[in-house]
């Protein structure tokens, strides 16, 4: 089997990568121009939500369910508290709530609850929350959020305990030699042989395999920490959908840094190298409306803490998972789309297992897909 491995990329999917593969007894070298889980990359800033409702698709719930296994087994092997479990309120304006509808059978098989619960009950339990205009909603019992840099930084350790190393660089050329990629190339000029690559770089996956850069959309994913009462902390996760394809997302006040909420647009586009990661007063001003019509008394909060995170959207909301374009030895791990993070330790994993004994990576990722007609959409609308 190859023993030298290259992993580019040491956000989440790389990070857990590259740990599986050097525990797996590889020979891995890990590369990142900026470091595990910084602040420009997709995995970066505070927390990720993990939630198990997928709308029955079994691929997703399978990784997840998996991921909630080893996001537990790892805090404790390492030590760290990387997961914390908060309930997760679905809730669903002027929409049918099919999606969640379809997760409920596949949940249960699992052994995850996701229960659909009356307005006015839920208007007793959260009276912070507005349910005027909320026409059905779900709790979901058995969801959390994940330490998002930190954890990347904890496995990162990790990987270099066991023997990992790692080159902080920036990757310019997969050098080929035939039908495989025989190195990489390094902004310094040197390059890195191995016999096996795994490319997880998110955004900056484009400028190595341009193969892909019709089928990912960089987007600009502005995150904000508002300043609310003590009241606030002990809500659940929420999730709301709207009319229009609109989805907003929130995380009660954790470690003291504010009341996480964003925005779930990919129509605001970035350029992860050249464009301002800064506050849009557009955005954050539509960001206040909707929170001070959920929340009616968090009008005009104060912000706390910004952060700008980036979003590389496969065009149907579905991760690209594959063989590199004519080279047999390399994967790229593409396509997160928003949803990505919390499946790290299952896809890493996946990769490991799949390079040892040709465990099969689902069809559903593969590249070829965008050769036939395919469905245009998001994550959360159902196939």
């Amino acid at each position: 089997m190859a023993k030298k491995i290259v992993v580019i990329g040491a956000g989440a999917w790389g990070g857990w990568t590259a740990f599986h593969l050097q525990m797996a007894g590889y020979e891995v070298t890990l590369i990142d121009q900026y470091g595990a889980g910084n602040a420009l990359s997709g995995s970066g800033d505070l927390t990720r939500i993990i939630r198990m409702a997928y709308g029955g698709d079994k691929n997703y719930s399978a990784l997840t369910a998996r991921s909630f296994e080893l996001w537990r087994k790892y805090s404790k092997e390492f030590n760290t508290q990387m997961i914390y479990v908060r309930k997760a309120l679905w809730m669903f304006r002027g929409i049918n709530p099919a999606y969640a509808e379809e997760s409920v059978p596949l949940m249960s098989e699992m052994g995850f609850k996701l229960e659909e619960l009356p307005v006015d009950i839920l208007k007793d339990q959260y009276p912070q929350i507005n349910f005027e205009d909320i026409s059905r909603a779900y709790l979901e019992h058995d969801s959390a959020y994940l330490l998002a840099s930190e954890s990347c930084q904890q496995v990162f350790r990790q990987f270099q305990l066991c023997g990992g190393a790692f080159v902080q660089e920036k990757v310019t050329e997969l050098v080929r030699k035939g039908s495989e990629v025989s190195a990489v190339r390094l902004a310094n000029g040197e390059l890195v042989i191995a016999d096996c690559f795994v490319l997880a770089c998110g955004p900056w996956l484009k400028q190595l395999v341009p193969e892909v850069s019709e089928f990912i959309k960089v987007s600009r994913q502005e995150v904000y920490y508002f300043n609310v009462p003590e009241t606030y902390h002990n809500l659940p996760i929420w999730v709301e959908f709207r009319e229009g394809e609109e989805m907003f997302y929130g995380i009660p006040d954790h470690f003291r840094h504010g009341f996480k909420f964003a925005y779930d647009e990919r129509t605001w586009l970035l350029d992860p190298d050249n464009d301002h990661r800064y506050i849009t007063e557009e955005i954050l001003e539509k960001m206040k409306g909707i929170l001070s019509n959920r929340f009616p008394l968090l009008a005009d909060p104060k912000v706390l803490r910004h952060h700008t995170c980036v979003y590389e959207n496969s065009p149907d909301g579905d991760f690209i998972i594959d063989r590199v374009p004519e080279a047999g030895n390399a994967i790229m791990m593409a396509g997160s789309s928003g949803h990505g993070f919390k499946m790290g330790p299952a896809l890493g994993e996946l990769i490991t297992e799949h390079l040892m004994n040709s465990r099969p990576i689902p069809k559903a990722f593969s590249f070829d897909r965008f050769k036939n007609s395919f469905q245009v959409k998001t994550q959360y609308q159902l196939k």
